[in-house]
């Protein structure tokens, strides 16, 4: 019991530090502490088979796919914060996060709940178990996850090129008002033509 206790610590530290770390690769790196902690915690429960694939999977598989992810969000981009939208937003949410917290607390210490000893059921945690759950009436599931992963991958692929592509936008788009201005007899405007020097040098 006491280990169960440690390992829900440090899952919850975890927890907060990837909401609470300022850098997304520190997110990440506290993310992966608290999948290690529930992974313990599954093997603690006799779940050896989700407990060797929350290492290898989210630990190790998804993890990658969130840090490639992190790397195109902040490929370029300066490294200090935007101005919030909303002032004191991160006061308000830290006061909120406390009080929720305190609540919490005081109705696990109001309704501890009674112990439940019953017998785990036939295959509980193992492969095959997992296997009859996963290949059988919860198959969809399955498939709406992965379709939600390759929808995110590509949602950041589109709605953040690659540095490279933005830049032959620019040039092309200055190349295009400089055939327009040329066609219409007149000289190129100098913001237009300052601007097509940038996107070149870029």
């Amino acid at each position: 019991m006491v280990g169960i206790g440690i390992l829900a610590v440090l899952a919850i530290a975890g927890a907060i530090g990837v909401i609470t770390a300022r850098q997304p690769v520190h997110s990440a790196l506290y993310l992966v502490g608290n999948l290690l902690a529930l992974a313990l915690l599954y093997l603690d429960l006799q779940a050896e088979f989700l407990a060797v694939a929350q290492v290898i999977v989210y630990a190790g598989a998804i993890m990658v796919l969130f840090l490639f992810v992190v790397t195109l969000l902040t490929a370029g981009k300066e490294d200090r914060e935007p101005p919030e939208d909303l002032a004191g937003q991160r006061a308000w949410a830290g006061i909120v996060s406390i009080i929720v917290g305190i609540v919490l607390v005081a109705l696990a210490i109001k309704y501890p709940g009674a112990e439940l000893k019953v017998a785990l059921p036939a295959n509980f945690g193992n492969l095959q178990g997992i296997g009859r759950l996963l290949w059988g009436p919860d198959f969809i599931y399955l498939v709406g996850i992965a379709i939600m992963l390759l929808s995110a991958a590509l949602g950041v692929l589109v709605l953040n090129p690659p540095k490279r592509e933005r830049q032959i936008e620019r040039q092309l788009a200055a190349a295009a008002r400089a055939r327009e201005a040329a066609a219409g007899g007149g000289a190129v405007p100098k913001a237009e033509s300052t601007n097509g020097k940038e996107g070149q040098g870029a």
